[in-house]
């Protein structure tokens, strides 16, 4: 196993780039570590590389040069030890990515299934998987919801679903791919601020993809900012000077082409298709 380039690293890259299809650019080979507890957010335009990196810290986007290295695990490009990772690693998606015809209680036991072998998860999950799937319900406000349809659940309730699936998992790491750009400004807060929240009492590290910059210096220990494909800021948002935003939100070229946005988007919906077994709960 490599060693951290920083002793609290607990997942770095090495020389990662990533090339779509067409020969689009969508990150330049990127040297950097994210530390154990922190949050941390990946701030830029449409097309910046955000959703690209955060991608590949789990392999949903698999890196075109240069590798991913978790401290505990060891290069994820090496199949145990991504499945390994990618069991404490939860994702939560801006579109949710929840069963919509199963109540909120079955969509976070679904969280619980990296820890069942596929036979196994045939059958009714253990007692224990229900009981912590509601403790998860809890702790985002929506016990009364447990056996409502996600469908009938608002856009914010079921992005506090979402939230607690991934604490089902168990994670220390969370990656948020854009989860608040389909909500309202006062939901969104209230969404950020959970998820700051629950990381910060837990001591889970988030990489949380965001466009809008309030959100990034209210809610980031470390702001991680994009542009033109590459990191251009990487400090506390307090170091977030004028010039910097402009760096970031402007660069020295034009914006983002619409080639790198399709690429991301097609890239994106490619990842998020999967398919669940029905989930039943041991009496």
């Amino acid at each position: 196993m490599a060693a951290a380039p920083e002793s609290s690293a607990m997942l770095w890259t090495e020389g990662l780039g990533v090339t779509y299809p067409g020969a689009v650019l969508a990150l330049k080979p990127t040297a950097i570590g994210f530390d154990r507890g922190q949050f941390t957010v990946l701030l830029g335009l449409s097309g910046a590389g955000k959703s690209t990196l955060l991608r590949t810290l789990n392999h949903l986007v698999r890196p075109s040069v240069g590798r991913v290295v978790s401290a505990e695990f060891g290069d994820l490009a090496m199949g145990r030890n991504l499945r390994q990772h990618r069991r404490k690693s939860a994702m939560v998606f801006q579109h949710h990515q929840l069963i919509e015809r199963h109540s909120a209680l079955e969509n976070v036991m679904m969280g619980r299934l990296a820890y069942h072998s596929t036979w196994r998860s045939l059958f009714p999950l253990p007692r224990g998987d229900l009981e912590l799937s509601m403790h998860c319900l809890e702790r985002v406000g929506l016990a009364d919801k447990a056996l409502t349809r996600v469908d009938q659940l608002s856009g914010g309730q079921q992005q506090r679903v979402g939230i607690a699936r991934a604490l089902a998992q168990q994670p220390s790491l969370i990656l948020a791919d854009e989860p608040v750009a389909s909500l309202d400004p006062a939901t969104s807060e209230r969404v950020l601020t959970l998820l700051r929240d629950i990381c910060r009492e837990d001591g889970i590290a988030a990489v949380v993809s965001l466009h809008q910059l309030e959100y990034a210096r209210s809610f980031a220990d470390r702001i991680i900012g994009l542009a033109d494909a590459e990191i251009v800021f990487d400090a506390a948002p307090a170091a977030l000077t004028e010039a910097e935003i402009s760096r970031i939100y402007r660069g020295a070229s034009a914006p983002a082409n619409p080639d790198l946005r399709s690429a991301g988007m097609a890239e994106r919906t490619t990842a998020d298709r999967s398919t669940t077994p029905t989930l039943e709960i041991a009496q």
